[in-house]
């Protein structure tokens, strides 16, 4: 099999991420798109020992459970890749893959793992949308989103079933802007032009929308035109900022933000707590369903009302605020100096302002605590993690597991990463009680997941 061959592939299954995984002469292949059931063409694009890499040329004979995609860009949206296969067989497909990937992974031969608990709605859910400025070949500002697989391909965005339709009229009426007012699109590797990306955050709960155009400079002609026509669309829009991004990595943060017109942060509501969101801050992009996940985390720690709890990676202090209203004392940690500001600020507007939050890494805090190197040490009954997708660093587990909780909940967004942990966490004498999956992101491969972590009598 070399690379470039034209393979004619049946799709057996999704693997984990949600590519096609196909067989060729005893060789796994994935291929970029493709349902279970398709006969498909694929092109091979890299070839390893055991698998090689495929894209999608034709499905050739459909699949019987292949339905029609609502949206018009599914063909070449890098999003909403399941788009085309029905709801029901989606969340099937991804509680499977969570049980599968703790066996294979994490080594539990027979993990116990909840039903999926499904989106409220797979449609018109996700709060917060990031778009992207590309030139196109005439040389005018193109913006929407990546193509499948690119990262210097945008197509201009047209609808979008996953968000709500404010957010579709704001980057409509950006788009003209861009156009009319000849915004020069930044160049992500000659590191030229103004515009980078329009971040749009429109909250569910509440009602409330703030608008973030991020841009290497603010020479912008009709900047305040276009801030007013954005407020002007809706009276739930809130905030218009400009965000400033002068380095070079093609990421879409803001290194100073100015207000244009509104406040800085927009509120949430999420199981009768308010936060304020501004727009660096981590949130749950599906508000819906966040409630029913942080209630799931709540159910698993099975409080008392005596405890101390220690959150990890805490943010704003979203889920630190619920569990210090269900437990005696909570403890929140972060890295990022703003998000701590702002989770005090979160604890006092919820009448919690006495719950205690600590800025660092979360391993060197605790290594402090365990060494009486830092005031206020924990002695944690529970501990909570809600990592980023690359799970914790092993000495974070040492660390957690130093502290000897009774139980650890966590909050995973990548059940691989989540299984390769719960092996670390084992070593120390922490098993797996249960775990469920969440539908954070329907007609997408990601998945949510909430696992109860217990201390065994056996443990170090």
């Amino acid at each position: 099999m070399k690379v470039r061959d034209l393979l004619t592939l049946g799709v057996e299954d999704l693997a984990l991420g949600g590519k096609a995984l196909c067989r060729h002469e005893g060789k796994v292949v994935f291929v970029d798109r493709g349902l279970p059931g398709d006969r498909i063409t694929a092109r091979v694009s890299k070839t390893q020992r055991s698998f090689a890499e495929a894209k999608l040329v034709s499905v050739d004979e459909p699949s019987a459970d292949r339905i029609a995609a609502r949206c018009a860009h599914e063909a070449v949206c890098g999003g909403c890749r399941m788009q085309d296969l029905p709801y029901e067989k989606q969340i099937a497909i991804k509680e499977r893959q969570v049980r599968e990937t703790l066996q294979h992974l994490a080594g539990i031969a027979n993990p116990k793992v909840n039903p999926i608990v499904p989106a409220p709605s797979p449609w018109h859910y996700r709060n917060k949308m990031e778009f992207s400025f590309m030139r196109a070949p005439d040389g005018s500002a193109v913006l929407g989103m990546h193509e499948r697989g690119t990262w210097d391909k945008v197509f201009e965005l047209r609808e979008c079933w996953i968000t709500s339709p404010l957010v579709v009229a704001i980057t409509t009426l950006t788009q003209r802007f861009a156009r009319e007012k000849r915004w020069e699109p930044y160049h992500p590797t000659q590191h030229v032009g103004v515009v980078r990306f329009l971040t749009v955050r429109h909250l569910a709960t509440t009602g409330e929308c703030a608008v973030h155009l991020i841009a290497a400079s603010d020479q912008m002609d009709g900047l305040s035109e276009w801030a007013d026509a954005v407020l002007a669309l809706s009276p739930e829009v809130k905030s218009v900022t400009l965000g400033l991004n002068t380095a070079h990595s093609n990421v879409a943060f803001m290194e100073e933000e100015i207000v244009l017109r509104g406040s800085d942060a927009i509120v949430e509501r999420l199981l009768g707590l308010e936060y304020e969101v501004v727009g660096s801050a981590f949130l749950q992009t599906n508000s819906a369903q966040a409630e029913h996940l942080y209630q799931g985390a709540l159910d698993a720690a099975q409080l008392t009302g005596e405890e101390t709890v220690l959150d990890l990676y805490c943010g704003a202090g979203t889920m630190t605020l619920l569990f210090a209203r269900a437990a005696k004392r909570a403890v929140g940690v972060e890295t990022v100096s703003d998000a701590i500001d702002r989770a005090r600020r979160n604890a006092v507007r919820n009448g919690l302002g006495e719950t205690q939050f600590e800025c660092g890494e979360a391993r060197m805090i605790m290594r402090e605590w365990a060494k009486g190197q830092r005031a206020n040490p924990v002695k944690p009954d529970l501990i909570v993690v809600d990592p980023p997708r690359a799970g914790l660093h092993p000495r974070v587990v040492f660390r957690c597991a130093e502290l000897a909780p009774k139980r650890i909940v966590y909050v995973s967004c990548n059940p691989a990463t989540l299984a390769r942990d719960l092996k670390d966490f084992a070593s120390y004498g922490y098993e797996l009680a249960e775990v469920t999956p969440y539908d954070m992101f329907p007609h997408t491969p990601h998945i949510e997941c909430v696992a109860r972590i217990e201390r065994t009598a056996g443990a170090k």
